[in-house]
């Protein structure tokens, strides 16, 4: 007969913060079959034991904002998340994922040019069942929650139409909507900064956060701007899913621009207004006053309706240049000082550029910053490091007791360089708002990172230690935690992240992946 006081893994004498919020306690931990057991008798043994004497066991962290799905199986996609002490994801964000894909060639090719990075077979995402069987072949050290692209959606049934949909083509976006929600996903995430989703209006974002209502999803949004016209932005995100019905998360929520720094006390209370008057909503952040995305995004929008490699074409153009010039200048270069405040991390076909700012690249090559920029973007994709946030607004927001933490980090694999948001999110923001400037406990910072995030985006069993949860757990050194990743070196792992099990196994130890691959899809279920 089994000896039940044996358990597949037993922590002993751990510093445990449990998700919760409560203060901190010291006891043994067991797990069985992927479950946490608590309490634990004193005669407990486990198949495996480990002594966490000075170690803190926290629920495993959830990254209420990631791009993980874009190297989904890779060492990297692995590395970058479980090193920091992710063991959940909650993916599809900024109106981009790799499905749905269309089956009509012209279309399926812009797909193929706006997403870039896809794997083989990738012709065969028409659904999110279809995209989940290539998922379910590829080794996972976390778990995920998806969201659908409003991306995607756009460029099947219009392409890059800079107009508003027919009815009929509404109507078919919904479709795919549901279609998703059925299946399991989270909800519905737009990119409102970048091309096909910026041409899309509040109306049909309305529409389509009505179907996500319906299933009590979330619609996150990368807000249509996030320095001159921030509180607008906000307001616009409040209405869309207030006349939805609909949960609203709010991505990455930054100040840009010095002219619009300290402004976070009007978006806050925005906000918390709209709480006050029942809009379920939650605020992500990643930890730095640097943002990344695509160089193109310096861009005016209306340049990418032509579809992305033909808008390369046209960057070679010295009239075309000259027509976007002044727009471009005034837009996000504006907001990060001037072109010196623009440092570019990769570059795809030139390399040479990558690690200098637009200002020290267009000095190599003899040209003023504005025609550098356009040389890059016309030879190939590249992505930027946007230096545009005071850390005023980065700490107010941080604290906001509706915020959660996310990286939005877009790394690629070992060796291009990124931001370090990618690699040091969750250490970070540990090492900020309780070592250095000490706006929370510990324990109020864990469930920033934990129960709060699970409550939120619907992670049932996840998100605290209690008995019957989810195995999955980081033990950590709380005097050593700290990222070690910079703009740099965006590569380098954090420090003070000791263990991970995810479902009970060991997924990262010693600085080092272990063969294990627990990950799996959760489909979406709210209260």
């Amino acid at each position: 007969m089994k000896n039940m006081c044996e358990y597949d893994l037993l922590i002993r004498n751990a510093r445990v913060i449990d998700g919760t919020g409560a203060p901190a306690f010291t006891a043994h931990v067991a797990v069985r079959e992927g479950k946490i057991v608590l309490p634990v008798p004193e005669n407990a043994r486990g198949r495996e034991e480990v002594d966490a004497t000075g170690l803190t066991l926290c629920p495993g962290f959830i990254d209420a904002h990631s791009h993980g799905d874009s190297i989904f199986g890779t060492e990297a996609g692995r590395l970058c998340k479980v090193s920091q002490g992710i063991t959940t994801e909650i993916v599809g964000q900024c109106g981009t994922t790799r499905w749905p894909v269309s089956q009509e060639t012209d279309k399926r090719e812009l797909f193929r040019q706006r997403m870039g990075n896809l794997p083989d077979g990738w012709e065969r995402f028409t659904s999110l069942d279809n995209y989940l069987k290539w998922v379910d072949t590829q080794p996972l050290s976390s778990h995920f929650k998806t969201y659908i692209g409003h991306a995607p959606l756009r460029i099947a049934v219009m392409g890059y139409d800079n107009r508003k949909p027919t009815a009929e083509e509404l109507e078919r976006m919904k479709a795919m909507v549901r279609e998703a929600m059925e299946r399991g996903a989270l909800g519905l995430s737009s990119g409102l900064i970048y091309a096909p989703s910026c041409y899309a209006d509040e109306e049909e974002l309305i529409e389509l956060c009505k179907v996500v209502a319906e299933y009590d999803g979330i619609y996150a949004t990368h807000m249509r701007n996030e320095s001159d016209r921030i509180e607008e932005s906000v307001a616009e995100s409040i209405r869309i899913a207030e006349k939805a019905g609909c949960r609203l998360n709010i991505s990455h929520h930054k100040i840009s621009g010095k002219n619009n720094w300290g402004k976070s006390e009007k978006t806050l209370k925005q906000i918390q207004d709209a709480i006050a008057r029942g809009v379920p909503i939650t605020v992500d952040q990643y930890p730095y006053t640097a943002s990344s995305t695509g160089l193109n995004a310096s861009l005016p929008k209306d340049v990418f309706s032509c579809g992305p490699e033909k808008l390369r074409e046209k960057l070679k153009d010295p009239a075309f240049r000259a027509s976007i010039k002044e727009q471009t200048e005034a837009g996000r270069a504006r907001s990060c000082g001037g072109w010196s405040g623009v440092l570019i991390s990769s570059a795809v076909n030139t390399p040479e550029a990558a690690g200098l700012t637009i200002v020290q690249y267009a000095e190599k090559i003899g040209k003023e910053p504005f025609e550098a920029c356009c040389d890059i973007l016309a030879a190939g994709s590249a992505t930027a490091i946007y230096f545009s946030m005071d850390e005023g607004d980065l700490l107010r927001i941080g604290a906001f007791e509706h915020t959660v933490v996310g990286t939005d980090g877009l790394v690629r694999d070992l060796v291009t360089q990124s931001h370090p948001r990618g690699f040091g999110s969750f250490p970070r923001a540990y090492r900020l708002f309780v070592r250095e400037h000490k706006l929370l406990s510990a324990e109020e910072m864990i469930r920033k990172m934990t129960g709060l995030t699970a409550e939120r985006f619907g992670l049932k069993g996840k998100g605290i230690i209690a008995n019957g949860m989810d195995a999955d757990l980081v033990l950590v050194n709380e005097e050593t935690l700290s990222d070690r990743a910079t703009y740099g070196d965006g590569l380098a792992l954090s420090e003070g992240v000791e263990r991970v099990f995810v479902s009970g196994k060991t997924v990262y130890r010693d600085k080092q992946l272990t063969d294990e691959t627990p990950g799996r899809f959760i489909p979406h279920c709210m209260d």
